[in-house]
């Protein structure tokens, strides 16, 4: 007998608990033991690409037909013990949202821990996978990513409303909902650690705000998009360590408070009043990258509302083009760098001069500072 059989179930279910529930599932033609072993499954990864053939010849929808198939065979059969994390990658049309909302109410439970629904829309309509309300007040939750086809529905009633209290990472994406269930959202997460809302279809409804506002909160990953501005948008995390906002267009106002703790920063703002905010906020930063729009305002700021930043070690700016300039009154407002990275995003007839000026420049602060 081999070896790996002789170890107690509970292992051999945590080994398997790494692998994708399709491979899983192969070791059930090794005995009856692998296949109740399957069947005690907790944690379930299911990926459409898994169910491609090796030449390429079924299409996208014979492979999702295929996957849809599976993963309706095994959750009709789990009976016991309680599922714990549910992972679903795959494209969805309009005909697939009964099916995929049906795979969520299945697997939801007192003990679910993770939930991850990566779906990716193979047509332009609007037939979106709703999450059903239960989810957003599962107690046991640890972990939510959401990302693609999917919306998430205001609350039934008052009486039903969002509670996540064990939730420490929260991941949105390309996902549609309103502010004022986005920000119940938040205000029920106490546990918050890791917050990413990224490209995030924002309608607006209730009072066009948004508050992220954390004790616990470590990272912040922000990138949204909003159908009408906000009216106010806040970020207040103390204990915060990672920060990376974008923000194109999408609110009037902006409130940063409690980012003193923060170690590394990303920043792509076009206006230059926001940008002097966080700035200020994050004097006491060690990695501070300032994308493309911020070259598009924080050049014309008078060099006495920069802050100096004593502790920054790496510095990396990306310019549409050389602003000698705008470079200097930056490191002058850094004693402590170690490296400075300039990322051009320009023409191709203007790299080889800015590249030549970058080099230009390096050394005449090494020899005069």
């Amino acid at each position: 007998m081999d070896r790996i059989s002789n170890l107690p179930d509970c292992i051999l279910l945590h080994i398997l608990s790494f692998l994708p529930t399709k491979t899983a599932f192969f070791t059930a033609v090794l005995s009856r033991r692998w296949t109740h072993l399957c069947h005690d499954l907790q944690h379930f990864d299911f990926n459409q690409i898994q169910f491609h053939n090796r030449n390429q010849t079924w299409s996208d929808f014979s492979s999702r037909k295929r996957l849809f198939a599976t993963v309706n065979w095994i959750l009709s059969r789990h009976k016991a013990p309680p599922i714990r994390t549910f992972r679903l990658t795959c494209n969805v049309d309009q005909f697939d949202q009964s099916t995929v909302e049906w795979f969520i109410r299945k697997v939801f439970g007192p003990n679910l821990e993770e939930l991850n629904l990566q779906l990716s829309l193979v047509d332009r309509s609007y037939h979106r996978v709703f999450i059903p309300n239960g989810v957003l007040s599962c107690t046991s939750l640890v972990t939510l990513r959401l990302n693609g086809g999917i919306t998430i529905p205001s609350p039934l009633s008052s009486s039903c409303p969002y509670h996540l209290p064990s939730l420490k990472t929260l991941q949105l994406y390309n996902v549609v909902t309103s502010v004022g269930n986005l920000e119940e959202i938040l205000s029920h997460c106490t546990a918050l650690e890791t917050l990413i809302l990224d490209s995030i279809v924002l309608s607006r409804e209730g009072q066009g705000q948004l508050r992220i506002c954390f004790p616990s909160l470590k990272s912040l990953h922000s990138k949204s998009c909003f159908w009408e501005p906000l009216r106010l948008f806040v970020i207040d995390t103390p204990s915060l360590k990672r920060l990376d906002i974008q923000v194109e267009s999408g609110f009037r106002e902006i409130r940063v408070r409690n980012l003193h703790n923060v170690e590394e920063a990303s920043i792509n703002l076009p206006w230059q009043f926001p940008v002097l905010k966080f700035l200020v906020k994050l004097c006491r930063i060690r990695i501070l990258v300032l994308r493309l729009l911020v070259f598009d305002c924080l050049p014309d700021a008078p060099p006495h509302l920069i802050p100096e930043f004593t502790c920054l070690q790496r510095l990396e700016l990306t310019v549409r083009c050389f602003d000698t300039r705008y470079i200097m009154d930056m490191l002058q407002k850094c004693p402590m760098l170690k490296l400075l990275a300039v990322v051009f995003n320009a023409s191709p007839y203007d790299k080889v001069f800015h590249i030549l000026m970058v080099y230009l420049t390096l050394l005449f602060c090494w020899l005069f500072f």
